[in-house]
């Protein structure tokens, strides 16, 4: 077992944190600390769906990856992408596919670059916790787990939101 930890971006609207895996890792999830200012506001844990394996090199500034596009693919879907050689897993979504071109196109540039047999994960939820305006902690030998790809995890807010920490466990 190889424990993790990471820290969300400070959001406006949306804090996220991905928790990236590779090959068959299964992640488990034991703590998250979250604080939003809007009343409603939930905390969202993903975990991939779909994938579908990059098939040329795409630059860091670009919005374009070359990846026949996974079943179903669309736009506004949420996506992690994974790079083997960093083990670096960033969100990102979906634009427009063009399965015929096999290319998927995101909102905004890539936030790493990627190479031929990196991966694309649809990210879709698999649970909630509400944490309204306040923090909120969830501590449990298993929060949330996924068993193969990454985890995202996604909390909302109106004007100041942040997953404070996620810790937990690679198994």
């Amino acid at each position: 077992m190889i424990p993790f930890s990471k820290t969300g971006d400070a959001g406006s609207t949306l804090s996220h944190v991905v928790i990236p895996a590779g090959g068959r890792d299964r992640i488990r999830v034991q703590y998250v600390s979250a604080t939003s200012d809007k009343a409603a506001s939930l905390l969202n844990l993903k975990g991939s769906t779909r994938s579908s394996i990059v098939t040329a090199a795409s630059a860091s500034n670009q919005k374009v990856i070359s990846a026949a596009p996974y079943a179903g693919a669309a736009q506004d879907d949420v996506v992690v992408l994974f790079s083997l050689a960093t083990g670096t897993g960033i969100r990102g979504v979906v634009d427009a596919v063009d399965a015929e071109a096999g290319t998927i196109t995101l909102k905004a540039n890539l936030g790493l670059a990627l190479a031929p047999g990196d991966q694309v994960h649809l990210m879709a939820a698999q649970g909630q916790i509400p944490v309204g305006a306040t923090t909120k902690e969830a501590t449990a030998p298993t929060v949330f787990a996924v068993l193969e790809g990454p985890a995202l995890l996604e909390l909302d807010g109106t004007s100041a939101c942040r997953i404070n920490l996620v810790a937990g466990e690679y198994l």
